[in-house]
């Protein structure tokens, strides 16, 4: 059976660490965030977080499914440096999705950004993918 740990925690997202050490979970909770700031500050501490593991080989399941999308200039922005920071940490991505337009949001960002990852709204699809 899989453990799952808590290694961090804010209003924005919770990080749990899961499936024997191989996979880290990041979920975001309904809370927006209020600025740039909290958002830059809240992946700062779980980027933190995640490098303190010192683990090899991570995959990485980001749960979107209650977070309030955003598209302003300056969040898009942000949010595009912090992945390119957190991303290439982790040997495979996932991103799971409540809707279409959260997947069609998804596989935009990764057009522009072209940082591999998977998006879906079946959670099971996605850690086949991870195979983990």
């Amino acid at each position: 059976m899989s453990t799952r740990t808590e290694i961090y925690r804010s209003d924005y997202m919770t990080l749990f660490l899961e499936r024997d050490g191989k996979l880290i979970r990041i979920v975001r909770s309904a809370i927006p965030y209020p600025d740039v700031a909290a958002l830059e500050h809240t992946y700062g501490e779980a980027l933190a977080a995640i490098k303190a593991l010192r683990l090899k080989d991570l995959s990485m399941l980001i749960d979107q499914r209650l977070a309030t999308g955003r598209n302003d200039p300056e969040f898009e922005q942000a949010t595009a440096r912090l992945r390119t920071q957190m991303y290439p940490l982790f040997r495979k991505r996932a991103v799971l999705v409540m809707s279409m337009v959260g997947k069609l949001q998804f596989q935009r960002l990764q057009r522009e950004d072209g940082l591999e990852r998977m998006v879906s709204r079946d959670e099971a699809e996605l850690l086949r993918y991870l195979e983990v």
